[in-house]
């Protein structure tokens, strides 16, 4: 995919840049936290809209490495990997159905289980603002911080115990989004911070590919938006 070249390319240019930089590792690991949402299925039967469909708190966890630049200490990039789980859990929601003839009723509906796994992968603009600076943190002991980038959001959807999508198969998106958010490092030790980060997250998921091993091999779609919150703690090595 071009994408995933244009991040390689990149890292290829931050490894061979100039050596007048410092380096950064970071591992993290979190909760996270998507806003309701409706969600659109649109099966045999005809389509059916959900009205503010809940997802499930999940695990976030992932990993990014950059460089800030001695030039402009203040400014870095960053290749970053994030990986959520917005599930959607059994509950009873608003339901609009349409069926293919044009009619269209109103109603009370359950999702059941719909499993959703995302991972995220872009490259971030970093602006920090280095305080504190020791012999030991020439770069600043404490270190507030921006980050934001446009992610490629790779996300499967898997149907469990639907009505609407019983026994297809998942199906995998592939779309472009945004994400931004800002967090504080502090130096603990010699080339080591810990951070607090809080990021947004949003992307349009939309799969067209849900195949029904029960219903002649008919496709099934689904489509909604995960606008997520994150909160982050992590570990940041420096060099």
């Amino acid at each position: 995919m071009r994408f995933v070249s244009g991040i390689t390319v990149v890292c290829l240019m931050l490894v061979a840049g100039p050596a007048s930089a410092e380096w950064f590792g970071d591992i993290y690991v979190g909760q996270s936290f998507t806003e309701k949402h409706d969600v659109t299925v649109h099966s045999s039967p005809g389509q059916s809209v959900f009205g503010d469909v809940e997802f499930d708190r999940s695990l976030a966890y992932g990993g990014r490495f950059g460089r800030y630049f001695d030039a402009v200490p203040f400014l870095g990039l960053a290749v970053d990997v994030f990986n959520f789980s917005p599930r959607i859990g059994p509950q009873s929601a608003s339901i609009e159905g349409c069926v293919p003839s044009g009619g269209c009723s109103g109603g009370q509906g359950g999702t059941q289980r719909i499993d959703i796994d995302s991972l995220a992968l872009s490259l971030d603009l970093m602006l920090r603002l280095p305080l504190l600076k020791t012999k030991a943190a020439p770069y600043g002991s404490l270190q507030p911080y921006l980050t934001g980038g446009v992610p490629l959001f790779i996300t499967t959807v898997t149907p469990r115990t639907t009505s609407y999508l019983r026994n297809h198969e998942d199906d995998t998106d592939y779309s472009f989004g945004y994400k931004f958010g800002g967090g504080l490092a502090f130096h603990v030790a010699p080339n080591l911070m810990v951070f607090g980060e809080y990021r947004y997250s949003h992307v349009q998921v939309s799969v067209d590919e849900l195949r029904s091993s029960a219903d002649g091999g008919h496709h099934a779609r689904f489509k909604t938006d995960l606008d997520t919150h994150s909160a982050l703690v992590g570990l940041s090595a420096r060099w």
